[in-house]
């Protein structure tokens, strides 16, 4: 499947050394505050298993609503900065790299679906696959999606950050609420993400690097 070229190269050059320089504030703003742990806890959790998982993973280590909804969201952002250019210009390189070609194929599969949520709704439903729960639905997935049904990135951005905040609100308060219940348990959330994360990965390389 070809990218609809509705943004330049010029622009997404743009784009990606603007997500380079904030994700260099922002690195640098969390370290200095002490929170950098923080950051790179629920990033590496969100983009390899989900922001449900990501806000029950830092929910275990008692980090506060306030602060899981703003390392949810600029994940999110920074991801998308960073990420989606990358995926514009090197679309057909990346489906060579072997961890990368699950995702790739994954991508393909879901937006050449006529009956989908996002070419029944278009931009109502990019809003509503980065909502949902479940895994390859955060900010990237959900803008790299958007760049294979051939929205720009000026429609995608506006749309993704609006549902990441939403969505960071809605599960943080959750995670938080379910942690509050789990009582002692919580202190074992960590290994079973952790298993639960391994096993994302193994059935995804499985399932869809051959598709």
């Amino acid at each position: 499947m070809n990218i609809e070229k509705t943004d330049s190269d010029r622009f997404l050059i743009g784009v990606f050394v603007t997500g380079v320089i904030s994700v260099s504030i922002v690195i640098f703003i969390f370290y200095q505050f002490g929170l950098l742990r923080e950051l790179l806890l629920v990033f590496s959790t969100q983009l390899l298993s989900g922001r449900e998982f990501a806000m029950l993973h830092g929910a275990s280590y008692e980090m506060s609503i306030q602060l899981l909804i703003l390392v949810s969201f600029i994940s999110d952002i920074c991801a998308l900065l960073v990420g989606l250019p990358i995926f514009v210009l090197f679309h057909e390189e990346l489906k060579q790299f072997p961890l990368l070609a699950p995702f790739m194929n994954f991508s393909e599969i879901i937006t050449s679906n006529k009956s989908g949520v996002m070419h029944k709704f278009g931009l109502v439903g990019l809003f509503i696959i980065c909502f949902i729960p479940f895994q390859m639905t955060g900010g990237l997935a959900t803008a790299c999606f958007a760049k294979l049904l051939g929205f720009s990135v000026r429609e995608i951005v506006p749309v993704v950050a609006t549902a990441s905040l939403i969505a960071s609100v809605f599960w943080a308060v959750t995670a938080d609420t379910v942690m509050q219940y789990l009582g002692p348990v919580q202190y074992y959330i960590p290994y079973f993400i952790v298993l639960v994360v391994a096993s994302i990965l193994i059935y995804n390389f499985v399932h869809y690097r051959n598709r």
